[in-house]
């Protein structure tokens, strides 16, 4: 590949910085619960479509459980009924929620059900639950679990402990291929207190956490091996507010929201960053009481979903608001068309190295052909799917053998199959140019004869970095003018244009 992951990181960012800023302010807060207590909402989508909200409740007496809610999108009755997904007498609280490649649902949550609080799980395989299943065993408080699947399939918890004196981040990882959770480690220590955080994987690999450090929100990104590692960042040490409860998310164009709660005036209210090269606010509720324990999550379609807890009614009970699906459904683009910008100029035979850099800007996973051009002779085709919101360079060779002498434009273009681009004014990108002749005209005259042999034994021998080196002698591109050469000029001698 020509493009490496620095710059197609420094693509990204510029391809997304497009602004997105929405007027939540005109969205309506939706009531979801009217229960007696409803806290720390966490949502996921499933394989089919549907919205699930899950979060712990007092609705049953003065001990939570852990309660979900579905949605299936009907104008009568949109969200299932309640359903009760723990019924230990002791306290279930603070869950997390996903949905892993394979369709299954996980959930994680604290429980103090074995006298200290403990981090348990669960997951439905589209007919039935699972036990709940212990996760942690230490005498301190393990609480506050995020869970996420990376790349690999593997299932990612992190969670806070106090179990070293002080609140620390820990992580605990499932091996999907071996069906075996790999030992806890310690991922984030400092003198203060470090909970509640955050966890999901970008689309170059890379792993972001967002947590509560203090009255702040700090972040920090690594490679799944741990290496690569940003440092332990703040997001929001420069403001005067108390910012708490963190989730995050990489939307489909790659940008990386982080919503939370934060206390300014003894009022809580939502709000949200978004990263794309630099980090940007937007503030999400507009209550005069309290918002607090957002989550959030993009769906297939692209609206942005966020839930949170708020006693605007008195009792605490879960809110959700979602924006406008984007305009564009269905929007492939060309980014860029790169070949060796030092091959201006290329002998029949040669092969030159393109790379095509697409991105699928839509809110919806799409097959894409994506076909590279000189001038109107195609050099090759590529069928590939993409994901939303995934960037995808592809390599091409163009043999120059059969090419007539001239001077040729490199361009590419992306086409979905099967679906109309609904924003197809960037489907198509073009490329510098390529002159292309006959293999031994060494001065571009349209012929071989002697004046080329002539200009080729003045040359012979050389190497770059000599006083007689002449790159238009150097038929096969080694970087030398030699027996070859002179081969290949013989071979070509007294043929014109």
């Amino acid at each position: 590949m020509l493009l490496g992951l620095t710059l197609l990181l420094t693509i990204l960012n510029v391809f997304t910085s497009s602004s997105y800023a929405t007027e939540w302010f005109s969205i309506p807060d939706t009531r979801l619960t009217w229960d007696n207590s409803d806290w720390a909402p966490s949502i996921t989508q499933a394989q089919d479509g549907r919205i699930w909200i899950v979060w712990h409740s007092f609705e049953t007496g003065t001990r939570p459980d852990i309660l979900y809610k579905v949605y299936n999108g009907s104008s009568t009755f949109p969200w299932s009924p309640t359903k009760k997904l723990t019924t230990d007498p002791r306290d279930d609280m603070t869950p997390s929620i996903i949905t892993t490649a394979d369709g299954d649902i996980w959930v994680v949550w604290s429980s103090n059900r074995d006298e200290n609080f403990e981090l348990y799980y669960k997951l439905y395989d589209g007919s039935s639950w699972s036990l709940d299943t212990r996760l942690t065993e230490n005498s301190s408080v393990d609480e506050f679990p995020s869970i996420m699947q990376d790349e690999d399939g593997d299932i990612w918890v992190v969670w806070s402990s106090d179990r070293d004196g002080n609140f620390e981040i820990y992580y605990r990882i499932y091996n999907y291929t071996e069906k075996e959770w790999h030992p806890e480690e310690l991922l984030i220590s400092s003198p203060d207190m470090d909970w509640d955080p955050s966890i999901t994987q970008a689309q170059d690999g890379k792993i972001w956490i967002v947590w509560v450090r203090g009255e702040d929100l700090f972040y920090k990104v690594f490679s799944k091996n741990m290496t690569d590692i940003v440092l332990d960042t703040p997001l929001t040490e420069e403001d005067s507010r108390i910012d708490w409860r963190p989730s995050i998310m990489q939307a489909h164009d790659g940008r990386i929201w982080v919503a939370w709660d934060s206390c300014v005036l003894e009022d809580m209210d939502i709000y949200c960053k978004i990263y794309d090269g630099v980090w940007s606010e937007e503030r999400i509720t507009y209550n005069s009481l309290d918002d607090f324990m957002p989550a959030i999550l993009q769906a297939t379609n692209g609206t942005i979903w966020i839930a949170w807890t708020s006693n605007r009614l008195d009792n605490f009970d879960i809110y959700y608001k979602t924006d406008s699906p984007p305009q564009h459904l269905h929007d492939m683009a060309i980014f860029s068309v790169t070949h060796d910008p030092n091959v201006t100029v290329a002998y029949q035979g040669l092969n030159i190295s393109i790379e095509v850099v697409s991105q699928n800007q839509g809110a919806e996973g799409e097959f894409v052909q994506v076909k590279c051009f000189a001038n109107s002779t195609l050099i090759g085709s590529q069928t590939k799917h993409l994901s939303a919101g995934q960037l995808m360079a592809l390599d091409f060779t163009w043999n120059t053998l059969d090419m007539i002498p001239g001077t040729y434009t490199i361009i590419a273009n992306v086409t979905i199959t099967g679906e109309t681009d609904t924003n197809p004014a960037d489907n198509t990108f073009i490329d510098g140019q390529v002159h292309v002749k006959i293999l031994g005209d060494v001065n571009g005259d349209g012929v071989v004869d002697a004046s080329d042999l002539f200009d080729l034994s003045k040359s012979y021998g050389s190497k770059p970095g000599n006083p007689n080196w002449n790159p238009n002698c150097d038929f096969n591109g080694d970087n030398k003018v030699d027996a070859s050469d002179f081969l290949d000029l013989n071979r070509s001698y007294g043929k014109t244009v």
